[in-house]
């Protein structure tokens, strides 16, 4: 039986030294044929994608002169891999990730074939330390609640996967459309996309026995507090407009977003205990940005 044909979609900015770790992890260690690697650089001058190029004979690089944030850039890597490879399915990977399992393209591809009706698949995503970080999630209430359950082995159905590792099959592509580049340049668009598949009636779920490292928010982590805050704010305002209706609207929109301003959690991203909030230094910064997101 012939192998479908992938196309890993990775968008970088200014992350040259984890890029390089993460496209030597894909070469060195997938155990599948039938991939192409997709970058789309966005850090400005070119550089980074002109050096992949020269190294990586492989990768097919394009160059924005902007950074135009994840869903624009995704979609970007798409539309050329429906151009120039024509796959079967699309991985949506960060590009601070680092494959460990020579055979993970094989097992998600694997599960993807087995049922036409799933859509797209996650895996565990784990820190470099091993523990756990994302294995897909659940809209609870007016929360996006992550599933933080580690132990499973099986695949099972989530409501959203992580965009740091997201698999699509191109019927969902021809089927759904592009990821919603409102979110640009990132925070929300991989779990809006995530419901609209959900919306079309095909499956959204995890396959939790093949894991992914992830250094998480290192880009997000150079960035000023108050622009996060602006992106975080106007993001969620459209995402619930788009995505939630009555009760769980109004709460997301009028009570849990202003907490969010003012307030940070200590541990449990999902507890709403008193006892897990403390005081953000600029609520009030936060609070203006807040009312000026409507």
């Amino acid at each position: 039986m012939k192998q479908p044909k992938l196309a890993i979609i990775i968008s970088t900015f200014n992350q040259e030294k984890l890029l390089e770790i993460n496209l030597n992890s894909i070469l060195d260690k997938t155990n599948y044929k039938d991939y192409k690697i997709f970058l789309i650089d966005d850090s400005g001058k070119g550089e980074i994608g002109r050096k992949i190029k020269k190294k990586f004979k492989s990768i097919d690089v394009t160059i924005n002169l902007e950074n135009k944030g994840f869903s624009k850039s995704n979609n970007l890597g798409i539309k050329r891999a429906l151009k120039f490879y024509n796959p079967d399915y699309f991985l949506l990977l960060n590009d601070d990730t680092e494959v460990i399992d020579a055979d993970w393209l094989k097992k998600m591809v694997l599960e993807g074939e087995k049922d036409f009706q799933i859509g797209v698949l996650g895996c565990k995503i784990i820190y470099p330390d091993g523990s756990l970080q994302n294995v897909g999630g659940y809209i609870k209430k007016w929360e996006i609640a992550k599933e933080l359950e580690g132990s499973r082995k099986k695949v099972f159905e989530v409501d959203h996967v992580m965009g740091a590792f997201m698999l699509i099959k191109r019927e969902i592509i021809n089927k759904v459309g592009y990821l919603d580049e409102i979110y640009s340049p990132y925070l929300l668009e991989d779990t809006d996309y995530c419901l609209n598949v959900k919306k079309k009636g095909f499956k959204v779920v995890s396959v939790p026995y093949v894991s992914i490292i992830h250094k998480k928010g290192k880009s997000i982590d150079s960035l000023d507090k108050g622009e996060v805050m602006k992106v975080r704010m106007r993001n969620d305002i459209y995402f619930t407009r788009k995505n939630l209706l009555g009760w769980k609207r109004f709460f997301r929109l009028f009570i849990y977003l202003p907490m969010v301003a003012i307030f940070r959690k200590r541990k449990d991203e999902n507890s709403l205990n008193l006892k897990n909030f403390k005081l953000r230094k600029d609520f009030l910064r936060n609070l203006f940005i807040y009312l000026h997101s409507f």
